[in-house]
């Protein structure tokens, strides 16, 4: 059984800073929750949003207690805030996904104009040697976290002049995230075709549900018949999202609306290997546009969302 998870730790940033909880008390006790909850779980690989450097995630790393000693972290946003990868497994190699890459979208403006060459937040891929579980077994495993719902306003404002500007500036975000997630999709149209007995994992927090566009686009081609093969398989990816349980459908409750906005994708080869998921939604509470308000939040305002798999 092979488990992976995907987690947005809500700004896991070192205390005193602008982003970071108040007190090294409160960041410890974060971080003890965060570690005991990782480990409850047990994965083989979690890919966790919203680190604030590549501190905060070696003291991540140290009280998961050598259970998952191998990482990578992207490369930072203007906030400082990255991706990152913790594994039981060696990390053999690592890629920033930053530039938008050749057949992307490159004509999308941003607020103030400019077009839009790269992801506001790199994301990373990497490639892990999971030999201990079967001679010359390979996994590559993605994960990145897309431009979130709030609006953009010119010269970063976080408030519009009128009700034109309103409009614009949501859909600034909008386009920005699908750009986003078409670049990742770009990305993995390049070498999933040339290396199909390599399982792929791509998972973080796209802040769109199941069935939007931008979350939908990244699976690939439609899919009719998964048992029959067919052109499109070695481009596929198959979001988990139906197999969570019902009741717990949802990683996320904002302004008093549940949704569901962190995702596991799988390629083929682990879906037909069978597979489960679930979303560890009982301590989460409510949230609303209020950021600083959770500056000495412990639990993260996002569940960790996992899947089982029967691989290899």
């Amino acid at each position: 059984m092979f488990t992976v998870a995907t987690w947005n730790v809500e700004n896991l940033f070192l205390p005193g800073g602008a982003a970071g909880p108040s007190s090294d008390e409160v960041y410890r006790v974060k971080l003890a929750y965060l570690s005991a909850t990782i480990n409850a779980v047990g994965p083989d690989v979690i890919c966790i949003q919203e680190l604030g450097g590549e501190e905060p995630l070696a003291d991540l790393v140290a009280a998961l207690r050598g259970r998952m000693s191998h990482s990578a972290i992207g490369r930072p946003d203007d906030r400082g805030i990255r991706v990152g990868v913790v594994s039981r497994h060696p990390i053999v190699e690592r890629y920033d996904w930053v530039d938008f890459p050749e057949g992307a979208l490159t004509d999308v403006p941003d607020p103030d104009g400019n077009l839009l060459r790269a992801m506001g937040r790199g994301a990373v891929e990497t490639v892990l040697d999971v030999s201990a579980l079967g001679p010359g077994n390979r996994l590559r495993v993605v994960t990145a976290h897309l431009k979130s719902k709030l609006p953009n306003f010119p010269g970063e404002r976080s408030f519009p002049l009128d009700e034109d500007e309103r409009a614009r500036g949501i859909g600034y975000a909008l386009t920005r995230r699908a750009a986003e997630a078409v670049a990742v999709r770009v990305q993995l149209n390049r070498w999933m075709p040339g290396e199909p007995d390599v399982p792929v994992v791509l998972a973080g927090d796209f802040n769109d549900e199941p069935r939007a566009v931008t979350t939908a686009l990244l699976t690939g081609p439609d899919d009719t018949n998964v048992n029959r093969p067919d052109l499109g398989d070695p481009y596929r990816l198959y979001n988990l999202a139906d197999r969570l349980p019902p009741t717990r459908a949802f990683s996320r409750i904002y302004q008093g609306r549940r949704e569901l906005i962190d995702h596991v994708f799988v390629s083929r080869p682990l879906l037909l290997a069978g597979v489960s998921a679930d979303a560890l939604v009982d301590d989460l509470i409510g949230i609303t546009e209020d950021v600083a308000g959770r500056r000495d939040a412990v639990v993260p305002d996002h569940a960790l969302v996992y899947a089982r798999i029967n691989w290899p």
